[in-house]
């Protein structure tokens, strides 16, 4: 997955209770996919490198999927929070000022936490039903997009359209370029101006299209 360094905070010696097992199980579990896969996961693995008892995780998941679940659930509130990181900024003042920084928020995201993006959408977590809990981060990142898109089309600085469609779209484009990223198959920007140069260009061009106006077809 990816190559970020993933600390796991232990059980400090001599103590009775780890004091925040739940995220520490998640930090485990995450270290242990991006190293090695789900097939490497465990909840007995999460626990050793938590330092606590194999029993002990049973207290918050049910089972391997649970963590997996909640892993996901909090790489979503991370993407989420990125992206309205970025909005909050102050700097976004139209409408396309602020899909760019979404997107770059985004591509931020993916580039410092890339293990979670993978993990919410390499594959990893597929549920008939997932728990609402992790439903509902889902949508508050997708609707962190779509509202910037619904509001940019009904004020009409965007062309008219569905703004579930719209959002698709460049949801689609940032996260393109967000894989390419961090598997290497294009260069990383080594600045956030960069990352941030080459996030807004693409949702630039993406914006205009790439059709000449005047070439009738």
């Amino acid at each position: 997955m990816g190559t970020m360094k993933i600390s796991v905070h232990r059980k400090p010696a001599g103590t009775y209770q780890h004091g925040n097992l739940r995220e520490a199980l998640v930090q485990a579990g995450l270290k242990l996919l991006a190293e090695g896969g789900v097939e490497r996961l465990s909840l007995r693995g999460a626990a050793q490198l938590a330092g606590v008892s194999h029993a002990a995780p049973y207290r918050h998941f049910r089972d391997k999927e649970a963590l997996v679940a909640a892993i996901a659930e909090k790489g979503f509130r991370l993407l989420t929070a990125s992206m309205r990181a970025e909005l909050e900024r102050g700097e976004a003042v139209t409408a396309r000022d602020r899909l760019e920084a979404i997107g770059f928020g985004y591509v931020h995201f993916a580039l410092t936490h890339a293990a979670y993006l993978q993990v919410i959408f390499g594959g990893v977590l597929i549920m008939d039903d997932p728990p609402p809990e992790l439903e509902a981060a889902g949508k508050e990142a997708f609707d962190t997009l779509r509202d910037v898109v619904a509001a940019g089309i009904a004020a009409g600085e965007f062309r008219p359209g569905d703004p579930d469609e719209v959002s698709l779209a460049c949801w689609s484009m940032v996260h393109g370029l967000s894989m390419l990223l961090i598997n290497g198959a294009v260069p990383k920007p080594t600045t956030r101006a960069a990352q941030r140069a080459l996030a807004t260009g693409l949702l630039r061009m993406l914006g205009d299209g790439i059709r000449e106006p005047d070439s009738g077809r």
